[in-house]
């Protein structure tokens, strides 16, 4: 069982945008059920049979709080292999069943602070199953691919059901392990099916070679000295967090996008704030200039210019006054 958090525009044939509305992504999902003249049908922890509209509603409405660029909805694939899907007899009541067990780890893989553990019912979450796969490359590209291929698709809100908490999958680590919950998922279709082998998941905690992790080491050393020799002094990147980052993370693509990211920044002449947070996250901190303090930045400057003005208007008659003290000293 393979799980994974699609991206935006790198993942699939679908490109897509979950900054905004989820009218696109909802539609899509629905693609398969129209080639076969069907109503795309949804579920969640309690539901069946809900209809396109009410997931794009449910999703579109829970936003409060979110900011114009940030994600307001997130896009999971679970991929059972062909002896998984052989294992349950293909049955989707059994997908549904380990869709929803998945949304508990989901749920319960987030840490705030100040707050009990969430439950998949804090959610706002809806999944379909997909039963095609198409070739991606050569003179079989676009077709369906052969043999068992079905999968989930689930759209998740990034705010919990009472919007007093953003949830963000793709975060700081000590808020959400994405590992961890993959491998969780992959523990859960064992218990849950008497499934004994080993499953994508689980291969994830056999660890990386020695070899190996020294390879990624000397690629993250290249790209950060080459940086670094555009800088001086405190502008320089610190080596020695960016390999301890990289090593947090796995060695993943994700961190090497995001090393790819940061470089490409950086050439492009574009200012960069927190690059350890790029490598951590994809993105930059901003600077927030809220809009009273910009308006008080510039009452005080055009108060230092008025104040500037005065003195240059009474600088002659200090130099007079001045000149008369010097006089009377004289006498």
């Amino acid at each position: 069982m393979h799980s994974k958090i699609i991206h935006p525009s790198r993942n699939g044939r679908f490109v897509f945008n979950n900054k905004g509305s989820s009218n696109k992504t909802v539609s899509y999902l629905g693609h398969e059920a129209k080639e076969l003249d069907k109503e795309t049908e949804f579920f969640n922890e309690e539901k069946t049979d809900i209809k396109a509209a009410q997931v794009k509603e449910a999703i579109d409405e829970n936003t409060k709080g979110l900011r114009k660029g940030q994600e307001k909805f997130y896009s999971l694939v679970l991929s059972p292999s062909e002896d998984e899907l052989q294992h349950l007899g293909n049955d989707p009541e059994k997908l549904k069943a380990y869709a929803r067990a998945v949304m508990e780890n989901y749920a319960r893989n987030f840490k705030l602070a100040g707050s009990k553990p969430l439950s998949s019912s804090d959610l706002v979450w809806f999944a379909t199953i997909h039963n095609e796969r198409k070739e991606k490359e050569g003179e079989q590209k676009g077709q369906l691919k052969a043999g068992n291929h079905a999968h989930i698709h689930i759209l998740v809100s990034a705010k919990n059901k009472s919007g007093e908490y953003r949830l963000n999958p793709k975060g700081r680590k000590n808020h959400f392990t994405f590992k961890d919950w993959q491998v969780q998922n992959g523990k859960t279709f064992q218990q849950m099916f008497g499934y004994e082998k080993s499953t994508i998941s689980a291969k994830l905690t056999t660890g990386m070679s020695e070899e190996t992790k020294l390879r990624h080491e000397e690629r993250i050393r290249y790209r950060i000295n080459h940086l670094n020799q555009y800088f001086t002094g405190s502008q320089k990147i610190d080596l020695d967090r960016a390999l301890t980052i990289g090593k947090e993370q796995e060695y993943g693509k994700g961190f090497f996008f995001n090393l790819h990211r940061l470089t490409q920044n950086y050439q492009q002449g574009k200012p960069v704030i927190n690059p350890y947070e790029v490598l951590q996250t994809g993105k930059d901190e901003k600077l927030n200039f809220p809009e009273k303090s910009i308006g008080s930045f510039a009452k005080s400057i055009q108060r230092l210019g008025q104040e500037a003005g005065e003195e240059e208007e009474l600088l002659p008659e200090r130099k007079k006054k001045r000149r008369h003290i010097e006089i009377e000293q004289e006498r």
